[in-house]
């Protein structure tokens, strides 16, 4: 009977270790399968990164003087680009864009139009080559911004009204200056842009630039940042790319700021969410 007892004691301290051993084989498995599990979904957040836009940008601080813009690493461009300027139109005006830079053979012919007060002032504009015109500028139902009197003497048109919001100016950083009109003014204003194309040798609307308010070119990268507008509690601020003459959307931030935490929300060109950071305020 003492054997017996022995020989069941044995068999139950083996069988024990034997389910401690199981069970230790299984912990250390399913260890291995959420280690696994971990490594996967890394290597997920990677591939959707390297599917779109693989580095997060370091977005500059917005300037905190209004309409000022900063230039880094643009010094090469800037030397073989001529001046930028804006017009004062007060009539149908022709001019010759050669006058500025000797690259162009056209002339811009400004369409002007105020019977109230209301008007805008330029209404079109035409664009001539060789006496002809190749092209036209709508401005009719872009602007929103109306003519306003001439407030310098100095000009000899005093209270003459006169539209000033037409500005040549170089936006994608290809020597060649471009056509941007102050479209609407309310709490910021805002800007629409014609791409000046030297290939076609026409200026070329692109309705996606609209929101772009420029406050830092990175010359360097090809980047420019742009604040479209926004509070001291949140705001978004967009990166876009120029490759071949074309400005792209390319990266986004929006930031938010409370009592309790910040939050940053970092989104590629198509808008997928690449990266989300919660700092909470103690």
């Amino acid at each position: 009977m003492k054997k017996l007892l022995l020989i069941l004691l044995c068999f139950s301290i083996l069988s024990c270790n034997s389910n401690i051993e199981n069970d230790t084989k299984q912990e250390v498995k399913d260890h291995s399968i959420v280690q696994d599990s971990i490594v996967i979904s890394k290597k997920t957040v990677k591939d959707s990164l390297d599917k779109h836009n693989s580095i997060v940008l370091d977005f500059p601080s917005i300037s905190t003087f209004a309409d000022s813009v900063i230039y880094l690493g643009c010094e090469d461009i800037i030397s073989i680009t001529p001046p930028s300027f804006n017009f004062e139109i007060y009539e149908d005006t022709i001019i010759d864009l050669h006058q500025f830079d000797d690259r162009l053979n056209i002339k811009l012919k400004f369409n002007w139009l105020f019977e109230k007060s209301w008007d805008i002032g330029v209404t079109s504009i035409d664009i001539i080559k060789k006496g002809k015109a190749i092209s036209n500028i709508n401005l009719k139902e872009i602007v929103k911004v109306e003519a306003f009197p001439q407030k310098s003497p100095e000009t000899g048109r005093y209270m003459e009204p006169v539209q000033e919001d037409i500005y040549m100016q170089d936006v994608n950083l290809d020597s060649y200056l471009d056509i941007k009109v102050r479209s609407e003014c309310g709490k910021a204003c805002y800007y629409s842009y014609w791409i000046f194309n030297p290939i076609k040798n026409e200026f070329e609307r692109d309705d996606s630039l609209d929101a772009m308010r420029p406050y830092y070119y990175d010359c360097k990268n090809n980047f420019i940042y742009s604040y479209p507008g926004g509070t001291g509690w949140y705001y978004d601020i967009i990166a876009y790319k120029v490759a071949n003459g074309k400005i792209k959307r390319y990266q986004s931030v929006y930031y938010e700021f409370n009592e309790k935490y910040n939050l940053e929300i970092y989104r590629d060109s198509d808008d997928n969410i690449l990266l989300s950071d919660t700092t909470y305020n103690n």
